[in-house]
């Protein structure tokens, strides 16, 4: 029934707000019980599809990646992969991602990211700022390559090496290079050099691989 319902709503061309036809409405039309219908729509819920709050109904959702995430914690959490897999991905990626950003950010993308870095070297004894920040600049990078499917593998990730890092004095003592690093790769985008922004990005992904151990303690063994 999931399956048929989303692909009514793909086929319908419905936008993110846009509501689905009430309960009532979609058992007469499919000709299936309640629990069916409610079933159906707690697993697009969870897809990220649909919106489904008391009195409202269901609303088509705007994507954003969490259902990835929280599959990503899932694999981390039970030691499938490792945060150094998760790096790797992100470096092949964002590399790239920092290359474009510096041939298609706008006025508005430089803003922000002067705005996090400055924030965050405002903030440098305040562990929950500065990660959050090292994050938000990161997904502002992302938005600045100017291609929507970037933040969508990005954003995940990001979201979970924020639930990752665990050792709060390794990464306070760490942000001296952070904050050296995302400035070069800001000066770059502001630049407009494709190239130097690479370098730049890979240079700062490289090291925080290189430091993963004291970032994110390895799981105690049972």
């Amino acid at each position: 029934m999931a399956e048929r319902l989303q692909r009514d709503l793909l086929e319908r061309g419905l936008r993110p707000g846009d509501r689905l036809p009430t309960e009532p409405q979609l058992v007469e039309r499919y000709e299936v019980s309640r629990t069916v219908i409610r079933e159906a729509g707690r697993i697009l819920e969870q897809r990220g599809l649909v919106d489904i709050r008391p009195g409202r109904g269901m609303t088509v959702s705007t994507p954003d990646g969490s259902a990835v995430a929280r599959h990503y914690s899932l694999m981390l959490g039970m030691n499938t992969t490792t945060f150094q897999q998760l790096m790797e991905t992100r470096l092949i990626i964002e590399v790239e991602v920092a290359a474009l950003a510096a041939e298609r950010r706008t006025a508005a993308d430089l803003d922000e990211l002067r705005a996090s870095l400055e924030r965050a070297e405002g903030n440098a004894q305040d562990y929950q700022v500065c990660l959050e920040e090292d994050v938000r600049f990161h997904e502002i990078l992302t938005r600045a390559g100017g291609n929507p499917f970037f933040s969508w593998f990005m954003d995940p990730v990001n979201t979970c090496l924020r639930e990752s890092y665990r050792d709060e004095g390794s990464y306070l003592a760490s942000l001296p290079q952070t904050f050296a690093e995302h400035r070069a790769i800001l000066d770059a985008i502001a630049e407009g050099d494709p190239d130097a922004a690479r370098r730049s990005s890979r240079e700062h992904l490289n090291r925080v691989i290189s430091q993963a151990e004291d970032l994110v303690p390895a799981p105690e063994e049972t």
